[in-house]
């Protein structure tokens, strides 16, 4: 494969920074000097400037001041790094509260929020958007095309939903366009005759406020997509200004699994993807571990395996509390970084480089603390992360080759998520549990897996796992279909092909659109264990799994049983089947599956049709072993997340990048210790 194009052409490096607030310091300026001194000391080599600056930016209505960032962007290139540059647009100024109210949001429950906190803007005000667009049209035309800037980075942490009248009226506007005007086509879509809740025009529609109509589905999952396609849109018009002044790549820092829009949709208008980590290492080190690689796999499938950046990450306790953000040992550090880089980042930033003095993040873990010297436990870790970094230059822009694809589809989550019953269980503790299980076996195997959007091509991948594709249309139908008749290997699970996009129920028998064909059986009955787990259980190669959740009674039609139900009314019928289908095998697991059961059952499939882990090194259970690739160069991580020696194999002799030796054959890594190594 080749390699993908770096972040700045200019800087062949892996980044290493964070987010940088130097107006907290204006009063006291000397300080910007050292953190110069102090950036190169850690070699730090990037920073992210402006996120919350609009206030010192624009101090008054249309009263622009750029003197203080001319003058820290200027420093940061001329220490030998670069600038992310933020738009101010996640957190506005007071006087543009209190002079047009309207930019502030409202709560579900309909009260208008005062002047508080970050993101409670309106994303549909006209207002706010016009002055979005002016304070971004001046900075791109200022910083557009400044060599200190790498990249943009547009407002931060995209979250949340405003109910105000403007977005009531623009739901409207949405849900007219949606169903061509005609009201009919939106109460078959919601099923609105159920409890009596026909709509008799366009102008009946409210969005799902607390004290509102909460209870009709097709309702709740389209005002997700709504807020999802404003929250886009409003990133969008941000973006658009950029470009106009600016060839420069676009990202914007997303919180992990948060999935209150759609990520794919939002990678669309990006160059880049990028995300905040905050793992929890002390309460979950194996857990916490495979989330790394899951992450890594679902941002970079995004934009189709390109890497992404880490924007966030705490070097030392979160703001959130210390119950929250535990310190971190230097060796914890250094394998979170290792971890991030071996799963595609081609960045790692902290938040934050400087402690402030007061606010809510002032005992927020940063890279330079209240005391401001370099002697410091934690700048003597991130220096030795930078060291690493360093030597891992020729790694950036080299990709990661997976056999294996995993589906993901917010759409389908929120449906879950707006179900009152059986569903809900679902949505809440089985659409990402289920995704991770499938993703978690893999990596245990150390074979790469992507996560990938309906919309990807299926053809490149030998494996695709479907993840509750609880919503399904005949095109998505259609490409399985094919995908599977051309010698595709499938495994779907439970809730396949039940709903079509609007939620309604498809009838004749699930999964639905001639996929009963295709998986050798029809799903009579589905039954739940939320309540009562351990009840019954599945009995796979003569081990028993206990169920959770989910149980589907299957009645098979040419599908071989591989598992089957061990107790109730429908013991022995089928748990886990298999079926034959053109060219391609499918297998449907008709449960909500435990990580222990997907991890044997996907070693056994991964053996039967030849899905081989990561070549080069081999490694006792606790390592992970990534590959990234590009342009014939090779790169080989090996990050050990136990807090045991661990052994791994070289299965030929290779060149350890951070000890700058050739190693073969047997290596001991230290507990949470890492390798790396290239082919040189």
């Amino acid at each position: 494969m080749k390699k993908f194009e770096l972040i700045d052409k200019s800087f062949p490096k892996i980044m290493h920074g964070g987010d940088y607030n130097p107006e907290q310091w204006m009063d006291t300026k000397e300080i910007w000097d050292e953190d110069m001194r102090l950036m190169k000391k850690a070699h730090c080599n990037e920073m992210t400037v402006g996120i919350f600056s609009w206030a010192e930016i624009e101090k008054e209505e249309g009263v622009f001041d750029f003197s203080w960032l001319d003058d820290i962007i200027n420093k940061v290139y001329s220490a030998g790094g670069r600038v992310i540059l933020a738009t101010p647009s996640a957190a506005r100024p007071r006087w543009m509260a209190e002079k047009y109210p309207e930019v502030m949001r409202v709560w579900q429950n309909g009260t208008r929020l005062h002047f508080r906190d970050r993101h409670n803007h309106c994303y549909t005000s006209p207002v706010y958007r016009e002055k979005v667009r002016i304070i971004d049209e001046l900075l791109a035309k200022r910083y557009g095309n400044n060599p200190a800037v790498a990249a943009w980075h547009i407002s931060n942490e995209f979250n949340g939903a405003c109910y105000c009248p403007l977005c009531a009226e623009k739901f409207k506007e949405w849900v007219r366009a949606r169903y061509g005007n005609d009201i009919n086509k939106l109460n078959h879509a919601w099923w609105a005759r159920f409890w009596s809740h026909r709509y008799n025009s366009f102008e009946e529609i409210e969005p799902p406020f607390d004290n509102g109509e909460r209870r009709t589905m097709g309702l709740n999952l389209d005002w997700r997509r709504f807020v999802s396609d404003m929250t886009v849109d409003f990133a969008k018009n941000e973006a658009e200004v950029i470009r106009k002044y600016s060839d420069k790549p676009i990202t914007t820092n997303c919180m992990c699994e948060y999935a209150g829009y759609d990520h794919y949709k939002m990678a669309e208008i990006l160059d880049r993807t990028s995300y905040d980590f905050y793992p929890q290492w002390h309460r979950n080190l194996s857990g916490e571990a495979l989330r790394t690689a899951y992450l890594g796999a679902l941002y970079r499938g995004m934009k189709g395996g390109r890497p992404f950046m880490i924007m966030e990450s705490a070097p030392g306790i979160n703001a959130g509390g210390m119950t929250y953000g535990k310190i971190k040992s230097t060796e914890t550090e250094i394998m979170e970084a290792i971890g991030c880089v071996a799963n595609g980042a081609d960045m790692i930033g902290y938040f934050q480089w400087r402690k402030g003095r007061g606010g809510l993040e002032k005992i927020h873990g940063a890279v330079v603390d209240h005391y401001g010297k370099e002697d410091s436990r934690i700048f003597e870790t991130v220096t030795k992360v930078g060291e690493i970094l360093d030597k891992l230059a020729p790694v950036a822009g080299c990709g990661i080759k997976s056999e294996v694809a995993i589906t993901h589809d917010y759409e389908t989550g929120w449906a879950l998520d707006g179900e009152p019953d059986i569903i809900w269980n679902i949505s809440k503790n089985g659409y990402e549990s289920t995704s991770k299980a499938f993703f978690n076996a893999f990596m245990r195997k150390n074979i790469p897996a992507d996560i990938i959007p309906y919309s990807e091509d299926f053809s490149k991948y030998k494996v695709i796992c479907l993840n509750v594709p609880y919503l399904m249309d005949e095109a998505l139908a259609e490409k399985i279909k094919d995908y599977v008749k051309n010698g595709g290997i499938l495994i779907s699970t439970y809730f396949t092909a039940v709903a079509d996009k609007s939620d309604l129920c498809y009838l004749g028998g699930v999964p639905a659109l001639g996929l009963s064909e295709v998986f050798g059986l029809r799903v009579d009955e589905q039954d739940s264990y939320e309540s009562i787990p351990g009840r019954n259980s599945v009995n796979y190669k003569g081990k028993s799994y206990p169920l959770s959740l989910i149980a589907e009674v299957i009645r098979p039609s040419g599908a071989e049983a591989l598992a089957e139900y061990e107790s109730d009314y429908y013991k022995g019928t089928p748990a886990v089947t298999k079926h034959a289908y053109g060219k391609g095998t499918v297998y449907y697991i008709g449960f909500t599956p435990s990580h222990e059961f997907m991890e044997e059952f996907i070693a056994d499939v991964a053996k039967e049709h030849s899905v081989l882990p990561t070549e080069g090194i081999t490694a006792e259970n606790g390592v992970h072993i990534t590959l990234r690739s590009g342009d014939g160069e090779k790169y080989y991580f090996a990050v050990n997340y136990t807090d045991e020696e661990k052994k791994c194999t070289l299965s030929k002799a290779l060149y350890n990048m951070v000890d700058e030796k050739t190693e073969s054959g047997e290596i001991v890594i230290a507990p949470r210790g890492v390798k790396i190594y290239s082919e040189k």
